[in-house]
């Protein structure tokens, strides 16, 4: 989904109060706690970048929260930190139950990239 919104507060005011919420906000905590990382919005979603460059995206679907933060088996290439969760190339479908600390793992290895 597509949020229409001009600053990360004017996003998570359109985000519902449910579990996707929680999830979004404790991936965000996540991103925000890089160093170097500033916030914003692109494409309809949050936006991270680091140093000018992107560094990931995060938005609220319908039934997952969506972390797009590139080449996952590049970031994870024996799967170690990524097993059990959701994943496609660039993005980690995070859904109600799955461990954020795989996620934070994942950004972690991200950051020291």
């Amino acid at each position: 989904m597509q949020y229409d919104a001009d600053s990360p507060e004017a996003y998570l005011d359109q985000i519902d109060d449910d579990w996707r919420r929680d999830r979004l906000l404790a991936i965000r905590a996540m991103l925000l706690a890089v160093p170097g990382v500033l916030e914003g919005v692109g494409y309809g979603m949050l936006r991270y970048e680091r140093a000018g460059e992107a560094f990931a995206h995060l938005n609220a679907q319908k039934g997952y929260v969506g972390l797009y933060i590139g080449d996952v088996a590049k970031l994870d290439p024996d799967g170690e930190i990524s097993a059990g969760l959701n994943c496609g190339k660039g993005c980690v479908r995070v859904r109600k139950r799955d461990d954020l600390e795989a996620v934070r793992g994942l950004v972690v290895r991200k950051a020291g990239a």
